[in-house]
């Protein structure tokens, strides 16, 4: 049984479920951050951001997709460095506005460029959904990487590019043939 459970705790896998590469060249910008009212926005409805899914089922990639994020509030954590990020939620869509990818989170982290020298926007407690996305997924994950910032009054603009990953679950079947499996190989040594 040690062997079984062995094997299952070495069977998952942490991938890739989509990401993209900034599709701006600095304009329009991909994320705002109202520094008077301490929220974070972010959406793009341009052409030319190609989300990869290698993490989906078919794999493959959402051509001029488009994502918006909910209105996510930040809390100081450190002034002008650290933020921690209230709950919300990220959209993906394919060119036809059908919903691709959908990402809810109870919270997160938001660096600021300025005085670290990188800049994120990472998510807690994270879940995945989506026509394509599999149900079996773990431990998912997000993070935009914020770059080329630009103040504007009591608003600092960002272009980004974004990951996103999750722990691949075996289903029961899985998990049982390969118990079996096991368990063969087990009995065959003893043999």
């Amino acid at each position: 049984m040690t062997a079984f459970m062995a094997a299952a705790v070495a069977s998952h896998a942490t991938v890739t479920i989509a990401t993209f590469s900034d599709p701006s060249n600095g304009n329009p910008f991909l994320f705002d951050w109202d520094m008077a009212n301490n929220t974070l926005t972010g959406s793009w409805s341009g052409s030319g951001l190609n989300l990869l899914t290698p993490g989906f089922t078919g794999g493959g990639q959402v051509n001029n997709a488009t994502f918006s994020t909910s209105t996510i509030s930040l809390t100081t954590v450190s002034a002008g460095v650290l933020y921690n990020m209230g709950s919300g939620g990220i959209v993906f869509s394919d060119s036809n506005s059908n919903m691709v990818f959908d990402i809810k989170f109870q919270g997160g982290t938001f660096l600021n460029p300025l005085n670290a020298g990188a800049s994120s926007a990472q998510g807690n407690s994270v879940s995945f959904s989506g026509p394509n996305v599999p149900s079996n997924l773990a431990n998912e994950s997000f993070s935009f990487s914020l770059a080329n910032p630009t103040v504007s009054g009591s608003h600092m603009f960002f272009t980004a590019s974004f990951t996103s990953s999750a722990d691949v679950v075996p289903e029961p079947a899985s998990l049982l043939a390969l118990g079996a499996g096991v368990l063969a190989v087990v009995r065959r040594r003893k043999a």
